[in-house]
């Protein structure tokens, strides 16, 4: 059973203004057994808050009630949800319970498998296909003078 949640611990004044507003919402809101709506499945169960980088077809079929804070616009990168690299991204703060963090942490174990940034997105895989083994000496600044 999930203890009961303590909100008056540490918290600044923009903090507390953030969370009476999060509060007076019924998308938003968290009770006192840190139960909250899930921004992926819409269940009402324990969750907790994440940043994630969101594409938009992923956000239109959640729809935007239960965002927490719409952070920045991401022109490039890998939606946490389906897993695939796209354009025109967002980067989001929502909650999401167990089950929803799992699937979330199961695309970035994939991606950290395949070697992070440079080795799973589409943009530096064909630059490695294209330069060959010094395809990051091309890129260095030196103009590939390795001097």
């Amino acid at each position: 059973m999930a203890t009961k949640l303590d909100v008056n611990v540490g918290q600044s004044d923009i903090g507390k203004k953030i969370w009476s507003i999060h509060q007076k919402n019924e998308w938003t809101k968290v009770n006192n057994y840190k139960e909250a709506v899930c921004f992926s499945c819409l269940k009402s169960d324990a969750a907790a808050a994440l940043v994630v980088d969101i594409c938009g077809d992923c956000a239109g079929k959640r729809g935007r009630e239960s965002i927490l804070v719409p952070i920045k616009e991401v022109y490039h990168g890998l939606c946490y949800f389906c897993g695939t690299y796209k354009f025109h991204m967002e980067q989001i703060n929502c909650r999401l319970c167990h089950p929803c963090h799992k699937r979330v942490a199961n695309v970035m174990t994939a991606y950290n498998k395949k070697g992070g940034l440079f080795g799973a997105d589409p943009f530096w895989v064909k630059q490695r296909k294209k330069y060959g083994k010094d395809w990051k000496l091309m890129f260095s600044g030196n103009g590939g003078n390795p001097r």
